[in-house]
């Protein structure tokens, strides 16, 4: 029985200490994922959250937020990310499709994503803000 726990033991730790880069992915993939559901349901002021804190310049006003919010999203496609300058930086395009509540027209806007990881934070953030119409 002290065999078997001690086996457990000095796998969980080898498995936590190997963990680094799969838990960086593993948490690129959750971000990316809540923030495109963020953008795909209309929740503006959601996607914010992910906007990068040491960018304050990213915030945008609040005429930006009620503008978009004019707009709901019909289509959300992304392209595979690409590894940025940096190791902790990746980019990735999407083809967003809007369409306005008020005129009923459609649209599309293509957002150049830039990411960042936060090695104190442990997550990912948008450093190139909210989609622009």
């Amino acid at each position: 029985m002290k065999k078997l726990f001690l086996y457990v033991l000095i796998s969980t730790i080898l498995l936590v200490s190997c963990g680094g880069k799969t838990t960086k992915k593993r948490n690129l993939d959750d971000t990316l994922y809540s923030y495109a559901s963020s953008i795909r349901w209309s929740h503006y002021d959601e996607a914010i959250a992910y906007l990068d804190p040491k960018e304050p310049n990213l915030k945008p006003r609040s005429f930006d937020i009620q503008k978009l919010k004019q707009y709901k999203v019909s289509s959300y496609s992304e392209s595979p990310i690409q590894p940025g300058s940096k190791e902790n930086i990746i980019l990735q395009n999407v083809e967003i499709e809007l369409y306005n509540i008020h005129t009923n027209k459609s649209r599309t806007i293509y957002d150049q994503q830039s990411w960042r990881y936060d090695d104190e934070l442990k997550q990912w953030f948008i450093t190139s803000g909210i989609p622009k119409l």
